[in-house]
C-alpha cells in the first residue's frame, strides 16, 4: 500500500488522536484505571493532533513522543497555536517516563488533561480542514 501523504495522512492522524481522546473521555473518572494509562493516551491524543497539523502544513518531523520538539516545529514554521497547545509539553513524561517508571509519577489532573485534549483537538481539526 503506498504511503499516505498530506491531508489524507493528517486526517488519519486526527482519527487516531480521536481514538486516544475517546479512551480518555471514557475512563477519566474511573479510579481503577491508573494515571499512567490515562496520561499515556492523553499524551498520544495531543501528539497525534499536533503531528496532523504539521503534516497538513508539509512540515517534516522526527519520530518522537516529545511534545516540546513538535511544538517547536509549529513555532519555527509560523503555525499559529493556542495556549493549550503551547502548554501541552507537560504531557510528554506520560509517553514513556511515567509509563515504565512510576515511583516518582505525580498525580494526573484528569479533568484539566481532558480539557487540554479537547482544546488541542478543536485547533487541530480547524487547521487540518482549512
Amino acid at each position: 500500500m503506498p504511503p499516505r501523504e498530506g491531508r489524507d495522512l493528517a486526517r488519519v492522524l486526527l482519527d487516531r488522536a480521536d481514538d486516544d481522546a475517546t479512551l480518555v473521555r471514557h475512563v477519566v473518572e474511573d479510579g481503577d484505571i491508573a494515571d499512567a494509562i490515562v496520561g499515556f493516551h492523553a499524551q498520544q491524543a495531543v501528539e497525534k493532533a499536533i503531528k496532523a497539523v504539521l503534516t497538513a502544513h508539509d512540515v517534516e518531523y522526527a519520530k518522537t513522543h516529545q511534545l516540546g520538539y513538535l511544538i517547536g516545529l509549529l513555532e519555527a514554521n509560523g503555525i499559529d497555536a493556542p495556549k493549550a497547545v503551547l502548554e501541552a509539553d507537560q504531557l510528554s513524561p506520560w509517553a514513556v517516563d511515567f509509563r515504565y517508571e512510576t515511583d516518582d509519577e505525580p498525580p494526573l489532573d484528569r479533568p484539566a488533561t481532558l480539557n487540554l485534549i479537547e482544546e488541542v483537538r478543536r485547533w487541530a481539526g480547524g487547521a487540518v480542514e482549512a
